[in-house]
């Protein structure tokens, strides 16, 4: 029932935002009545804390099978998990980007130093990419996550977010399509 209540939360924040969500909209969401979710969670921002939880080991989940998934491709996994940070900050709405550096700035803390620490992880990943013969050996690694991190950060700015015409899927798929492009080595 936990992960129910949080999975469904989750998406329910992601296209609403959670500063204006309350329990009532939320348990309905869920299909459960608010004192069900009382029983589990007795405040909102427990329930915010947990879903974060969940998200980041999800995430976490996601980045360790791909990278250390050796019947593919460097170049296979660095799209699978480019593609699945896109898919993952499209879902995102410009609401819940602006509810978590202005209302949880701790969280907004939180996932931003998770944010780099996973892309930083990719640094390896551009390495074996680069023995592979499928990363450009004039490609420096850490530059190259740096300028990656940069973008999405960048990106993923509420303040950019709001003022931006751009929708967050149409921004994430041109980081996504100009990094892979700019470090793939061209046969």
């Amino acid at each position: 029932m936990i992960e129910r209540i949080l999975e469904r939360t989750f998406l329910l924040f992601l296209s609403s935002g959670f500063a204006k969500t309350n329990t009532d909209q939320i348990a309905k969401h869920i299909g459960i009545s608010k004192r069900t979710l009382y029983k589990y969670y007795d405040t909102k921002d427990k329930l915010i804390d947990s879903v974060f939880e969940l998200m980041r080991s999800k995430v976490q989940a996601k980045f360790d099978k791909v990278l250390q998934d050796k019947t593919k491709d460097p170049i296979d996994r660095l799209k699978e998990i480019l593609f699945f940070i896109s898919d993952l900050g499209s879902k995102m709405s410009k609401t819940f980007a602006k509810d978590i550096e202005m209302v949880r700035p701790d969280l907004f803390v939180t996932m931003r130093e998770f944010r780099k620490q996973r892309i930083l992880s990719l640094a390896d990943l551009l390495r074996e990419g680069q023995n592979a013969g499928q990363i450009r050996k004039d490609v420096t690694p850490e530059l190259t996550i740096d300028i990656l991190l940069a973008a999405v950060d960048g990106i993923l700015n509420p303040t950019y977010l709001f003022q931006s015409p751009y929708s967050n899927t149409m921004a994430f798929d041109a980081i996504v399509t100009i990094f892979l492009e700019g470090v793939q080595e061209k046969h």
